[in-house]
C-alpha cells in the first residue's frame, strides 16, 4: 500500500493538476492519494473562487482519493507557514509514504540541498538578511536574495519556493515521508493570460472574472471540473472575489484603530497607518490595494492582513500554530472508496481526531477549538460573498457532509 501526499489549493482543479496526480502516482507505483487542500480562504490572501466542498468534489471526481482541509490558519499564511501546517497534518495521518510536489525546477536533489541550507541559517546571510530588511525590503524578497549565490534562480520561482519549504517543514519535524517533485509544465503559476490545454490557475481565474464562462476556460480543466464550476455558477455560488466583500472589508478597517491592527500577525513597520488611513480614503478593494501598496508592501502580503482582519486571525493563534507539538486535526472534504480504506488505515494508526461531522466534534484543547472556530468563521464569512442570498447562511460546516463519490 503506496500513498502519495499532495498540498494544493485546487482553485480550480485544472488540467495541470490533472498532470500532476498523474504523473506523481506513475513515478511512486502509488495505490492511493490525499490531498490537503485550502479551505475558503488561500495562501495569498484571497478567497477561493468556490467552496472547499465543491473544489474537494473536483479533486475527487478527478483521481484524488481523500481531501482533507488545511485549517484557515495555516492556509492564509506565509509559505513557510502554509508548508508547516500542511506537512504537520500529512505527518500524522501515518499513511503517507511520499510528498508530491510541482516545481519549476524538477529537481529534487538541488531542492533537498537549498532546503538544508536554508535550515542551517549560515550568520552571513542572516546579517544580509537583516540589512536588506533595514532598507525595505519584504521578507521573501531578502531572503531570496540573500541566498542567490547559494541557490542561484532557485528561489525566484514560486513553486521551488513551496517546494523548499515542504522538505524544510519535513526535516524539522523528523518526518518519514520522502519528499518527490514533478517539473511543470505549460504556463508559469503567475501567468495571467490562458496559454491553451495546460493554463496557470492565476489565468483561469482572471479570464473567468473578465469574461465569465468561455470556452477557452472550458479547454483548460477536466470535464468534470466543469461541471461542478457550471453548477456552481449557475447557483449564484461564486465564482467569489475579493471586490465582493469590499464593504465587508471597509467596515473592518474603519472600526479598527492602529492598536488593534498591530495584533494582525503580519502587520509590521506602519503599514498600519496606511491601511487606516486608505480604509477612510477609499470606497472599494482594489482601491484600497492601489492606496497601500508598495515595494515594501506587497499585494499579497496586504491580502493576507486583510484576510486575517476580517476572520479575527491574531498573533498568539499563529505564535501556537508554529510550535512543533502543537496539535492538529484530519478535516474530511471528499472521498471516495479507496478514501474510505485510507480513513481506517488512518483511524488506527493516527492519534489525531479526524472530523467527519463538525457537530460531533470535541476536545479538550484549546488550540484546536479555536482553530475550528476559525475554519467555521471562515466559512459563514466566504458565504457572505455568494450572488444569490440564498447561499448567505451561516452555520455551513454543520450541515454540508463530506462529498463522496461512488465511482469515477
Amino acid at each position: 500500500m503506496k500513498v502519495i501526499g499532495i498540498v494544493a489549493e485546487y482553485n480550480p482543479f485544472h488540467n495541470g493538476h490533472k498532470y500532476h496526480l498523474e504523473s506523481s502516482k506513475k513515478l511512486c507505483n502509488a495505490d492511493f492519494s490525499i490531498a490537503i487542500m485550502s479551505g475558503n480562504f488561500l495562501q495569498r490572501g484571497e478567497p477561493a473562487l468556490f467552496d472547499k466542498w465543491s473544489r474537494a468534489k473536483m479533486a475527487v471526481l478527478n483521481g484524488i482519493d481523500l481531501v482533507i482541509e488545511l485549517p484557515v490558519i495555516y492556509s492564509c499564511q506565509s509559505a513557510e507557514l502554509f508548508a508547516f501546517g500542511a506537512i504537520k497534518i500529512l505527518d500524522s495521518l501515518k499513511v503517507v509514504d511520499f510528498l508530491c510536489f510541482g516545481s519549476e525546477n524538477g529537481n529534487i536533489g538541488e531542492l533537498y540541498k537549498t532546503a538544508e541550507t536554508l535550515l542551517s541559517e549560515p550568520t552571513s546571510v542572516k546579517t544580509k538578511i537583516r540589512k536588506l530588511l533595514d532598507e525595505g525590503m519584504t521578507y521573501s524578497k531578502a531572503v531570496s536574495e540573500a541566498y542567490r549565490e547559494m541557490a542561484g534562480d532557485l528561489l525566484s520561482y514560486p513553486n521551488n519556493i513551496l517546494g523548499i519549504e515542504y522538505i524544510k517543514s519535513l526535516l524539522t519535524i523528523n518526518s518519514a515521508i520522502k519528499p518527490i517533485t514533478i517539473k511543470r509544465i505549460g504556463s508559469n503559476y503567475n501567468d495571467a493570460v490562458l496559454r491553451g490545454h495546460i493554463s496557470s490557475a492565476t489565468a483561469i481565474r482572471e479570464s473567468l472574472k473578465t469574461n465569465g464562462l468561455t470556452e477557452e476556460i472550458r479547454n483548460c480543466v477536466p470535464e468534470a471540473s466543469w461541471k461542478v464550476i457550471v453548477d456552481n455558477i449557475n447557483k449564484g455560488k461564486g465564482p467569489v472575489f475579493w471586490d465582493n466583500f469590499s464593504d465587508i472589508l471597509l467596515y473592518h478597517i474603519r472600526k479598527s484603530t492602529h492598536q488593534s491592527m498591530r495584533n494582525l500577525p503580519e502587520i509590521k513597520e506602519g503599514l498600519e497607518y496606511r491601511l487606516k488611513k486608505a480604509g477612510d480614503a477609499t470606497t472599494c478593494f482594489e482601491e484600497l490595494i492601489t492606496f497601500v501598496k508598495t515595494k515594501r508592501y506587497t499585494r499579497t502580503l496586504l491580502q493576507r492582513n486583510l484576510c486575517h482582519m476580517l476572520l479575527n486571525i491574531n498573533k498568539k493563534d499563529v505564535g501556537y500554530a508554529k510550535r512543533i507539538d502543537s496539535p492538529v486535526y484530519v478535516r474530511v472534504l471528499a472521498l471516495n472508496k479507496n478514501g474510505r480504506i485510507l480513513l481506517k488505515e488512518i483511524s488506527r494508526k493516527s492519534n489525531s481526531p479526524i472530523i467527519n461531522k463538525a457537530a460531533d466534534f470535541k476536545t479538550s484543547s484549546s488550540f484546536l477549538e479555536r482553530m475550528f472556530d476559525l475554519d467555521v468563521l471562515a466559512t459563514d464569512i466566504y458565504n457572505l460573498g455568494y450572488y444569490n442570498k440564498k447561499y448567505k447562511i451561516s452555520g455551513e460546516d454543520f450541515k454540508a457532509s463530506p462529498f463522496y463519490a461512488e465511482s469515477l
